[in-house]
């Protein structure tokens, strides 16, 4: 009898700790670091499903990025001194983003690095395209992408 109750014990303690919502890993919101002045999460899905990377540098391009059904909807955000940068990122279950941009001015270009933390055993899809503002992207500057799992 106590051998089928530490069992239980066991697998109920191993349930709860790799469940989605409640592994320690996944505790707390997702983290902006560096040079990141907003997120934008939650504006509308870009026309071009197949692109992965955005560097958005005007209103022109930020409008006809998105459907003409949600430009209503879109943040307004002042070209003149900021960036929008999007980076299409997937993972499983419950999922936390931690989205870092640096200025590497000795190479001319901004690098913006998601990282995602994973957890539990659940098979469900989460993605998102971490949309972030940024300081002005100074003309001749380039922006590099990186995705690392945690």
């Amino acid at each position: 009898m106590k051998k089928a109750a530490f069992i239980l014990t066991a697998f109920v303690l191993l349930t709860q700790f790799f469940s989605c919502r409640k592994n320690p890993k996944c505790w707390g919101d997702d983290k902006h670091k560096g040079i990141i002045k907003t997120s934008l999460g939650g504006i509308c899905f870009p026309k071009d499903n197949n692109a992965e990377t955005f560097v958005i540098l005007d209103q022109d391009t930020y409008q006809k990025t998105f459907d003409s059904t949600c430009i209503a909807q879109l943040p307004n955000i002042d070209f003149n001194t900021e960036t929008l940068l999007g980076m299409y990122v997937t993972g499983q279950c419950n999922v936390k983003f931690i989205r870092e941009v640096t200025s590497i001015s000795n190479e001319n270009k901004y690098h913006y690095k998601v990282t995602v933390k994973q957890c539990g055993l659940c098979k469900s899809m989460a993605f998102s395209y971490n949309w972030v503002t940024v300081p002005k992207l100074p003309n001749g500057w380039t922006v590099t992408f990186e995705v690392k799992d945690k």
